[in-house]
């Protein structure tokens, strides 16, 4: 679908080549664009006619964009807005969403794809009236990392602005080390409950026997050593929000009572007859595959739909390698250094962004912390980080380690060792590097049993028997097995 020609369009930025850049391509369709290089001529001319989408950088001379995203709001009505920023922040996200944007670009972008998001906007202000937007003044950013340019993370920053101001749970998935638990805290920073308490937890920290004493409190005289009743932490985040960290770890007769909180804000104290109620909003998170559980009768499916209400998944370091360099920028700034670019030279961020970092982003920040421990004040050498963190080899897809993320790990370091001549002589090395520890594992789980393990490998019989000659296997087991 195209929207009508003949829109007034406001493009507000103080460089001349965006400005020249969208007042062409946006022309070309018919459109009627102006241009302002300050927010008060946006306003200007915003309050002179009618405008029915609004193009607004943030970073500029006087007021910046989203301290005169109110006043833009007031003069345009209800015409979409979207916003330009070169930060790849959540803060900026939420209070472009909360000031009224209806959408936001991140620079540098493609002009063609800038024109394509104002003709997506045209077309739904067409369709329908937008709602209303809450102007509230947000909290600063503090010590979140939540930063990135990449399309992944603008994902996410979206959908913590749209949720924030809802009562519904919320589930955050991902690995370990992406920032779980720093999404759940911007989503209660930015929620209507964000003056009220925001109690967290990880269930798995504690033993069986006290969770529930935690969660809910207990009477006294409640079990041995209870000389006083104690509040609970949903007793003591009563209004505001509760994080239960690894909620997939949680026992299952404890998933019972969460769930009459989360559906009817009632709970009972440890040793109590009478159910107390609770105001809270449930935020929880995991790096388990909880329809696993589910499957497995370990996670209880009812408490699954009801935290699953909004789900926000974060994506691994390795699926947003561009952020890498910003992330560096955001720990060294943190460090006290002025910019990425003077302490860590390309050819070193290059292999930086090679490596598969298996610790996501807590993994990155800890190396940049070391590196900058050992460079001493002088320019990062790759010396100066530690070895890439290796994944568990048990239970290694919880700990972030997919079997794509280990093969590809491996190829970049086989292609930067600048060893490999051809595909072929890489294709060759993998299967030699891989293949024994297949074989390996499979005569295990058939006590040597060959003939078993050649059925499972999918293989002829003489096939197994050559490739563990090839690979000097001897695992037991015999030809006799195989007849």
């Amino acid at each position: 679908m195209t929207t009508k020609s003949g829109h007034t369009i406001l493009v507000v930025d103080d460089e001349p080549s965006i400005c020249w850049g969208f007042e062409r391509l946006l022309a070309e369709q018919g459109h009627i664009v102006l241009t302002a290089s300050s927010a008060e001529e946006g306003l200007e001319k915003a309050a002179a006619q009618q405008i029915d989408l609004l193009v607004l950088d943030v970073r500029l001379p006087g007021d910046d964009g989203i301290t005169a995203l109110p006043r833009f709001r007031l003069a345009i009505g209800d015409a979409p807005v979207v916003i330009m920023t070169a930060f790849g922040d959540l803060e900026t996200a939420v209070a472009a969403i909360h000031g009224g944007a209806s959408e936001y670009l991140t620079k540098p972008f493609k002009l063609e794809d800038a024109s394509r998001v104002c003709e997506a906007m045209l077309v739904q202000s067409q369709q329908t009236d937008n709602p209303d937007f809450d102007t509230a003044d947000l909290e600063p950013a503090g010590a979140a990392v939540l930063v990135g340019r990449s399309a992944a993370m603008q994902q996410v920053f979206r959908r913590i602005a749209l949720v924030a101001d809802s009562e519904l749970s919320v589930l955050i998935t991902g690995e370990t080390g992406t920032g779980k638990e720093l999404v759940a805290a911007a989503i209660h920073r930015h929620s209507l409950r964000r003056d009220e308490s925001y109690v967290a937890i990880a269930p798995v920290s504690l033993s069986e026997s006290v969770i529930e004493s935690e969660l809910f409190g207990h009477v006294k005289g409640a079990f041995t050593g209870a000389a006083d009743a104690r509040k609970g932490l949903f007793e003591l985040a009563d209004g505001g929000s509760v994080f239960l960290d690894e909620i997939g770890d949680l026992p299952m007769a404890t998933q019972v009572k969460l769930l009459r909180v989360i559906e009817q804000g009632e709970f009972t104290a440890v040793g109590d007859l009478r159910g107390r109620k609770c105001n809270v909003r449930v935020i929880a998170a995991t790096n388990r595959n909880l329809k696993s559980g589910v499957e497995d009768k370990t996670f209880r499916e009812d408490l699954l739909y009801r935290l699953s209400a909004v789900a926000i998944e974060l994506p691994p370091l390795r699926d947003r390698r561009d952020d890498i360099p910003l992330l560096c920028e955001y720990f060294l700034r943190r460090l006290g250094y002025p910019s990425a670019a003077t302490a860590i030279p390309d050819e070193v961020m290059t292999q930086l962004q090679g490596r598969s970092w298996f610790g996501n982003v807590r993994e990155l920040r800890n190396a940049v912390e070391h590196a900058s421990v050992m460079a001493r004040g002088r320019i990062f050498e790759l010396a100066d980080f530690p070895v890439p963190q290796q994944p568990a080899r048990n239970g290694f897809a919880e700990q972030g380690a997919s079997l794509d993320g280990l093969v590809e790990a491996w190829t970049r370091e086989q292609l930067s060792a600048g060893s490999v001549t051809a595909l072929r002589d890489l294709h060759d090395r993998l299967i030699n590097a891989t293949e024994p520890a297949l074989l390996r594992a499979v005569l295990e789980h058939t006590s040597g049993n060959r003939a078993a393990a050649a059925q499972l490998l999918g293989m002829h019989r003489g096939t197994l028997r050559d490739r563990l000659k090839r690979y000097e296997l001897h695992l037991g087991g015999s030809d006799d097995q195989m007849r």
